[in-house]
């Protein structure tokens, strides 16, 4: 039977294909759980209109999500942390104390997830931080983590 995906199934499609599968897998779990129905001539100029949306969708994310790098990139935040006479610091600087930081001091908001620390920063001094926001767009941001007081 085919089937036009309303949602993404994993190993079977994402929405908006017209996949071949089982009438039974079709009948009993695709569309009485609405990720489904049944293709017909009808239901095929709705899988294009799903295709064309998408496409949309996924343009539009790509644009801010480029906008966002390009307002990231180069960005210089501060942190303050208690540290030791050596520089080490008590305790450590996370990604999200460094997406806290950027929201609080440059207004830009963004997933702590996005930010690639290879482990947390547990010195004072300059630090060199990558964004990645998805869609091959990435940011390097610079983080001054300084001594309180």
């Amino acid at each position: 039977m085919e089937v036009l995906l309303i949602k993404d199934v994993p190993k079977v499609g994402r929405a908006g294909d017209i996949v071949r599968v089982a009438d039974g897998f079709a009948r009993n779990y695709l569309i009485p759980r609405g990720l489904g129905k049944p293709a017909d001539v009808g239901v095929r100029k709705e899988a294009e209109i799903l295709r064309q949306a998408k496409r949309k969708r996924e343009q539009s994310e790509l644009i801010q999500v480029q906008t966002l790098a390009r307002r990231l990139d180069g960005l210089e935040i501060t942190i303050v942390r208690r540290a030791g006479e050596q520089g080490k610091l008590y305790g450590s600087v996370t990604a999200a104390d460094v997406a806290e930081a950027v929201a609080a001091q440059h207004g830009i908001h963004f997933d702590r997830r996005k930010v690639e620390l290879e482990q947390p920063l547990k010195e004072l001094g300059q630090h060199r931080v990558r964004v990645s926001l998805g869609h091959g767009a990435v940011a390097t941001i610079t983080v001054n983590v300084v001594q309180e007081g």
